[in-house]
């Protein structure tokens, strides 16, 4: 007998995603197809789907249709930690959390300072800075999206890469939605919640050393602060 709600759609079509019926990296059954297997109306499927993808258990591509996603894997990383450290405790999580995944830096670029990044550096509005891109990944999947900013006038001097921070910071979080772009790049439905992180660290005379903004799922990615204090300047 076809099932005929949409709860009843949903939880078959979740059951059969978690043991395997539709293997990972695979698509499901095109709409007509499901609606035929559970005789509903296009609208039903539809939303289920909506929801499959909200839980991260699908993702749309292009030609290809709704495909199946592995296990969501959560990892668990701290943001009170030496900027050079991150990429090793990235893959240190991943690797508690049985997966692999990494924190990769693109190449460096210069610009001005955006307003908030020159409040927090204590520059004046418009100076130089040189940010980096930084991207972190489980098991392949874009998770993470990362900008670090540092005074153009502290690289130059050579700085940047030798000193270490004082172990000081401050944290500043909070729950945005996502908009197209990081919808698209993070596999998420647009509007759903992200945390979106600032951190600025301090070196021992209490001058802003460089600032990160990070902008992570937070289904993949919880946030521990653990390894050093958290207090500011």
């Amino acid at each position: 007998m076809p099932v005929v709600r949409y709860p009843e759609v949903l939880a078959d079509l979740r059951t059969k995603i978690l043991d395997g019926t539709y293997p990972a990296g695979e698509p499901l059954p095109h709409t007509d197809v499901l609606k035929d297997i559970y005789g509903v109306g296009a609208h039903v499927i539809t939303r289920a789907m909506r929801e499959l993808k909200e839980a991260g258990l699908v993702w749309r591509v292009a030609n290809r249709g709704m495909i199946v996603q592995g296990p969501t894997v959560t990892i668990e990383i701290p943001m009170a930690i030496e900027r050079r450290d991150e990429p090793t405790a990235w893959a240190s999580a991943c690797r508690r959390a049985g997966t692999t995944g990494h924190l990769t830096s693109q190449t460096g670029r210069i610009e001005a300072a955006p307003k908030e990044v020159a409040q927090g550096l204590r520059l004046d509005a418009g100076s130089p800075v040189v940010t980096w891109e930084l991207q972190g990944d489980i098991d392949g999947q874009l998770v993470c999206l990362d900008q670090t900013y540092v005074s153009k006038e502290r690289h130059d001097a050579g700085a940047f890469d030798v000193e270490r921070s004082s172990g000081v910071v401050d944290l500043r979080t909070w729950i945005r939605p996502a908009g197209p772009v990081d919808a698209s790049l993070l596999r998420v439905s647009r509007g759903s919640p992200l945390l979106e992180v600032t951190r600025i660290t301090y070196d021992d005379t209490g001058q802003p050393l460089h600032l990160l903004r990070r902008l992570v799922n937070p289904q993949r990615v919880h946030i521990a602060d653990r390894l050093l204090p958290l207090t500011s300047p």
